[in-house]
């Protein structure tokens, strides 16, 4: 457990309201709290998503819990240049046997919309340099190893106060001393999927086309290579109905 804040009463807090809630997933907003005059943001979970165990035992450490796995994201993610949530705490359990519960507790970023909520309704200047900013979020967050795997535009808050952008829902973030081609194409993929339609396609793939140039591919062959995967993965997407609509709204 880290104490900068007490986590512990959280793991049986019974919110107002939830801002997600699936199966061995929760997150909710506190109110004001002494040093947190903002509140804070508290993410819940119990046990760990099946399909990622695999992948956990091979890219984190070992026997770490959820909780303490995106509060380490947070932390490593910020000294990287990302803009993410301050991590403030975290905690685990053993609840019963077999049923471990943990919690992050991290900064409530107050913020007026959401990246994909500005898109919808800026002009098209105010667009374009949208995506310029979100590039150079993209671009360091890959150069540095990192995949964020759930990177929807939808998942970039607009900060209330300064118009800053704020990367969330980092929980799936996993960093990799050579990332395989894949894994950027589904973060790239998540970015085209989730841009609203005033966007529109051209925009979407002068941002791929930026994108490769910052990471240095240059090979017309290879250009090509890259964006008929990242359709591929977009289409993929787009046929999907997740079984759970709120999983791409706003997590934090």
């Amino acid at each position: 457990m880290h104490a900068e804040l007490d986590p512990r009463p959280f793991l049986d807090h019974v919110p107002d309201a939830w801002l997600r809630r699936t199966q061995g997933r929760e997150s909710f907003a506190t109110g004001p709290l002494p040093g947190h005059a903002a509140g804070v943001i508290v993410k819940r979970t119990t046990g760990g998503p099946r399909g990622e165990r695999w992948f956990d035992r091979l890219r984190v450490r070992r026997g770490a819990s959820p909780g303490r796995v995106e509060y380490d994201n947070l932390i490593a993610l910020a000294d990287d240049g990302v803009p993410v949530p301050r991590a403030i705490s975290w905690c685990d359990e053993r609840a019963r046997p077999g049923a471990r519960r943990s919690l992050v507790v991290m900064e409530r970023v107050v913020h007026r919309e959401t990246l994909r909520d500005h898109l919808a309704r800026a002009s098209e200047p105010e667009r374009r340099a949208a995506l310029e900013r979100l590039l150079a979020i993209v671009v360091n967050l890959h150069r540095h190893g990192w995949y964020h795997r759930d990177l929807y535009v939808q998942h970039v808050l607009v900060r209330a106060f300064d118009g800053a952008y704020v990367l969330i829902d980092v929980a799936r973030a996993r960093r990799a001393r050579s990332p395989r081609p894949r894994w950027f194409v589904k973060d790239l993929a998540a970015i085209l999927h989730s841009l609203p339609e005033p966007v529109g396609e051209r925009a979407g793939l002068r941002f791929v086309s930026a994108w490769l140039d910052a990471m240095g591919v240059r090979s017309r062959g290879a250009r090509r290579r890259w964006v008929a995967a990242i359709e591929r993965k977009r289409a993929r997407m787009a046929a999907h109905v997740p079984r759970d609509e709120r999983a791409l709204g706003v997590g934090c």
